[in-house]
């Protein structure tokens, strides 16, 4: 049971290193008066930021559930896990609606909105990671 333990440490912690370094691979940009391709490579890369930071997002709140799990096991409180697991759900609800309010100000400009979509979401999930990075105790 100790090995488990440490190896699922270890993998939690390969898995953060990893992620935090691919999200320094490059930015997207578009230009001011770009054309309908060059938007949709936007559009592109806007999805494969927006990727990356689920999948950082995702690692720290593995490595938060593995935490409040070995909290729970150790002190028999099962009130915080799965209070944790409402409160990715409701976050998730929560950027789908956001993000949503503001799709809808941009239309009929559906290239816009579609940006500021996924612009929303990014921001979003950078902020909640930060959020999840906060130590538990």
């Amino acid at each position: 049971m100790t090995k488990n333990n440490a190896f699922t440490k270890l993998t939690v912690s390969m898995l953060l290193i990893a992620s935090q370094y691919s999200l320094a691979d490059d930015t997207c940009t578009l230009a001011a008066n770009a054309s309908t391709d060059e938007a949709k490579r936007y559009i592109q890369c806007l999805d494969t930021e927006l990727e990356r930071a689920k999948q950082v997002q995702g690692t720290w709140i593995q490595k938060r559930k593995y935490e409040l799990g070995q909290i729970e096991d150790s002190t028999g409180n099962t009130q915080v896990l799965p209070l944790f697991k409402r409160s990715i759900f409701d976050h998730e609800k929560y950027v789908e609606s956001s993000c949503q309010w503001r799709y809808l100000l941009e239309l009929p400009n559906v290239t816009t909105a579609a940006i500021n979509y996924k612009q929303c979401e990014i921001q979003l999930a950078h902020q909640f990671t930060d959020i999840l990075k906060t130590p538990v105790n």
